[in-house]
């Protein structure tokens, strides 16, 4: 496995500097990889950052400033947008079970979309809407009948994803997101006739760090086959929100995705057309992953019925990734052992349980020590933001940027009072 200047030199520093666990960020990575992917976008593609990959503000900021739009889930992620810069008018508002708090605020504030998923979310909006006396653009999702063995949903229920052919999931497709297509002739008249909401498009995501980019464009081509059924029954559709899917490669030999056929591809389906959609992209794990390393010092190494075991000062608490992606956590190294021979050891939190399993099988250096530096790569996304942090109340990680050759700290490390900041001691 081979390692740039960039993991032997700062990551050191780094943790010289600022201790861990800690989560270090490459600002010209993500500056890289958003001009990539923006430079192959058709004119009628928008690229919106994902906020749940990454909600530092320091983070958001860049791609405020870089011209990105934002995609929110939440009322936090939407005051967070605002606060660094983001237009208003351009974010897309996202989520299932949005509270009456959230939906207010989304329309007090003008937000440009408001993404709605089940009639009763509508109705609640639009309630809303009449009251302060707006008529808010939406766009409806939609959960789609076809999908592929890739689909987020269907890898969490076990399919194989091996089969990247469309698939029927029947019952397996069932999903918390959106409304079903099938129920669409029913759903959209309904909609349509709630006076203070206007339909601009519809909603379908379900791919996930997806590095095809074929089986990426064949699946929002049933995004738009959809669209264009709506159209043909006089549905005025506008917008497609495509999501995101865009992946990754968790390791040194996966060939990354690439963006000029994908974006190649694009234009030949989606613009050369008649009437072209507007086209949104939600993006978070491809501009920010790769840009991020997780670092924890070994507290312990140990062995248990013929099993190495080597305990981090971190855990689940502070990087949590599902069982179908903990393989990820494999692409590490040990900061100056990175030529060790190596042995394969269970990667464990210090948490107390024992779901605190970052990945079982990796292999690690045989001469790793109490003390030594593990740095996993590829965690800019859904690394802080996803982590169980509450657990066992051990302190935050720290976040730091790697800016124009200088190490700048963007979110102190926590403390122990910070659990306690909202609590009231009632005598009972």
């Amino acid at each position: 496995m081979q390692f740039d200047y960039f993991d032997a030199q700062v990551l050191q520093r780094a943790w010289e500097v600022y201790g861990a666990p800690i989560y270090v960020y490459d600002f010209a990575q993500i500056e890289r990889q958003f001009n990539k992917l923006q430079s192959c976008l058709p004119p009628n593609f928008r690229l919106h950052y994902a906020l749940k990959a990454n909600a530092n503000l320091s983070i958001c900021r860049r791609f405020a400033h870089l011209g990105a739009a934002a995609e929110v889930s939440s009322l936090g992620e939407l005051i967070a947008a605002l606060r660094v810069g983001f237009s208003v008018e351009e974010i897309v508002f996202t989520g299932p079970g949005k509270s009456r708090h959230e939906l207010l605020a989304a329309l007090e504030k003008g937000v440009g979309l408001i993404v709605v998923e089940s009639m009763s979310e509508a109705r609640r909006l639009n309630e809303l809407a009449v009251e302060i006396g707006i008529n808010q653009p939406i766009l409806l999702r939609v959960n789609p009948a076809i999908r592929t063995a890739n689909s987020c949903e269907v890898r969490a229920s076990g399919a194989s994803c091996n089969d990247l052919q469309p698939i029927q999931m029947n019952g397996q497709g069932a999903s918390k997101f959106g409304v079903d297509e099938e129920s669409l002739d029913t759903v959209i008249p309904m909609l349509q006739s709630l006076t203070n909401l206007a339909l601009q498009g519809i909603h379908i995501f379900t791919e996930s760090n997806v590095l095809d980019y074929q089986q990426l464009v064949n699946t929002w081509g049933n995004t738009v086959e959809i669209a264009d059924r709506l159209r043909q029954s006089g549905v005025p559709v506008h917008i497609l929100d495509f999501g995101g899917g865009i992946g990754i490669a968790y390791n040194s030999v996966k060939q990354e995705f690439d963006t000029q056929a994908f974006g190649q591809e694009l234009k030949l389906r989606f613009t050369d057309v008649p009437q072209p959609y507007h086209c949104i992209l939600e993006i978070g794990r491809y501009l920010v992953g790769e840009a991020g390393y997780y670092l924890a010092e070994v507290l312990d190494v140990k062995e248990s019925k013929g099993q190495r075991f080597v305990i981090l000062h971190g855990g689940i608490h502070n990087l949590y990734r599902t069982p179908a992606m903990q393989n990820a956590t494999k692409y590490l190294r040990v900061l100056g052992k990175e030529n060790s021979p190596t042995q394969p050891a269970v990667l464990a939190g210090q948490l107390p349980t024992p779901v605190d399993v970052m990945v079982r099988g990796v292999e690690l250096p045989a001469d790793i020590a109490i003390g030594d530096v593990v740095a996993i790569h590829n965690c800019g996304a859904y690394g802080f933001n996803h982590s169980l942090t509450n657990f066992a109340l051990h302190p935050y990680p720290a976040e730091v940027a790697y800016v124009n050759g200088e190490l700048v700290l963007i979110r102190d490390r926590g403390s122990y009072e910070d659990f306690f900041r909202h609590q009231r001691l009632v005598e009972v």
